[in-house]
């Protein structure tokens, strides 16, 4: 069974709460249309979201911990820095200890399998399926290799080879070789597997001596709004050579079975 955890941020943090709640409801409906009944949705919050929504397979789960303040982290000086600022290492901190608290709970309700979903992005249905039918393969996992970039209100989506470079909604990793760190320490390294996005293959090889195994089907919408926590839609807004280029090779008009398959539609805007 497979177990998509999706950890929300704290609402104190949000640009538009109410937004927020209506790309989350627009992600658990996507994962819902699983052609496979084989799965889990575990949803961690601090506020829980009140989303129109409801399903058996959606589990919601508070985070107990404290917030960890960018001070607060352990290793921030010897690795942290060296990839992120302190405004955005405290934000991924928070967001893989909620990852990390879900995939918990996820092998406690019998997961064989977790991938961590951001919680405005939109999965293939036919994951669960995958999974259930390569489940005794005897693979560590899978990274799923090919997406689309969606910027949202378009008509179009932007094919991506490599969309695990951008993306964390790409990786689906074994449950048994997922340790679950102690919640009450703040080593940044303990929880961000999921985060690692191009480097999580790699991590595994070396530190765990186990192989993903590489799909190539199009797996997930990378959705690009304006409450990405990353700078993507300013980098795909801006009118370069590089950005026409790539629309015009890579650009693919939405179809009506894109839209089936991950359960994408128009976000109305909650009042």
């Amino acid at each position: 069974m497979l177990g998509f955890v999706i950890p929300i941020k704290p609402k104190a943090v949000s640009r538009d709460w109410n937004y927020d709640l209506c790309l989350l409801e627009r992600t658990v409906r996507s994962i819902c249309g699983q052609t496979s009944s084989q799965f889990k949705i575990i949803i961690v919050f601090n506020e829980r979201p009140e989303i129109n929504f409801s399903h058996s397979n959606i589990m919601y789960a508070h985070y107990p911990f404290p917030t960890a303040k960018v001070d607060e982290i352990e290793d921030f000086d010897s690795y942290v820095v060296k990839h992120y600022n302190k405004e955005y290492a405290e934000k991924m901190m928070d967001k893989g200890k909620k990852i990390f608290y879900g995939c918990k709970i996820a092998k406690e309700n019998g997961c064989d399998y977790i991938m961590a979903v951001d919680s405005d992005d939109l999965v293939s249905n036919k994951l669960a399926l995958f999974v259930e039918q390569n489940a005794n393969s005897g693979t560590a996992g899978w990274r799923i290799n090919r997406g689309y970039i969606y910027e949202e209100g378009s008509f179009f989506v932007i094919k991506s080879n490599n969309i695990f470079g951008i993306n964390g909604s790409t990786h689906i990793i074994k449950s048994d070789i997922i340790s679950i760190p102690d919640f009450n320490k703040n080593i940044f390294w303990n929880f961000n597997l999921f985060e690692a996005h191009g480097y999580t293959l790699q991590r595994l090889k070396d530190f765990h001596q186990k192989e993903l195994t590489n799909i190539f089907i199009f797996g997930i919408i990378y959705i690009v709004h304006k409450n990405n926590y990353s700078n993507i839609k300013g980098l795909t807004s801006m009118m370069s050579f590089k950005n026409i280029m790539r629309k015009i090779i890579r650009g693919k008009l939405l179809s009506k079975g894109i839209c089936q398959e991950f359960g994408l539609y128009k976000i109305i805007q909650k009042i």
